[in-house]
């Protein structure tokens, strides 16, 4: 019992310093991330997407665009969304996607946290700042997903501590939890 709750203190500590650290806000970040997908002038982008969106989906520059290339269609629509979140990610078509209705092994997490994010209410940039790096609120999501085994137990486990389309509110049991672990720490 006592080797148990020598764990539970350790992970208690790392989740509350994760949690207290930094003081800049998903907000402030996303300010940072209005960075698009696509560079460049409309001849550029055209090439850009030609290269990298049209080969990795498999499909061709009409099941995008329409004919003047001048509006979306409702998979267009789809895959602005999807290169915002890959902007979030720090990351291109290819790392989800290998042709048409063809994917990496990248897809099933990816799938995973697009469902989180509407379950939650959130884009992806309120955990992600690109590549590798979490904003405040990421890195205390990414602990109590390593602390709840999220990648075993899916997104419902989240509901367990959380309210659902709350962005992430802790409901009463989230808060019990907290506090007991604040109890632990002697805060």
């Amino acid at each position: 019992m006592g080797k148990n709750m020598k764990y539970i203190n350790i992970f208690s500590i790392a989740f509350l310093i994760v949690l207290s650290s930094g003081f800049l806000s998903a907000e402030q970040l996303s300010d940072e991330l209005q960075e698009t997908y696509l560079k460049g002038n409309r001849e550029e982008k055209r090439q850009q997407c030609s290269k990298e969106v049209a080969p990795a989906l498999g499909v061709e520059c009409s099941f995008c665009h329409n004919d003047e290339v001048t509006d979306f269609t409702k998979e267009g629509n789809k895959a602005k969304f999807m290169m915002r979140d890959a902007v979030a990610i720090g990351v291109k078509c290819n790392h989800c996607h290998a042709g048409k209705k063809q994917f990496t092994d990248k897809l099933e997490v990816a799938a995973k946290m697009i469902k989180l994010a509407e379950m939650m209410d959130v884009e992806c940039n309120y955990c992600h700042a690109g590549k590798g790096v979490l904003t405040n609120e990421g890195k205390t999501a990414k602990t109590a997903m390593i602390l709840q085994k999220w990648s075993e137990t899916g997104n419902k486990i989240c509901l367990d501590c959380h309210d659902k389309k709350k962005r992430f509110k802790l409901n009463s049991h989230g808060e019990e939890i907290l506090n007991a672990q604040k109890g632990l720490l002697g805060m």
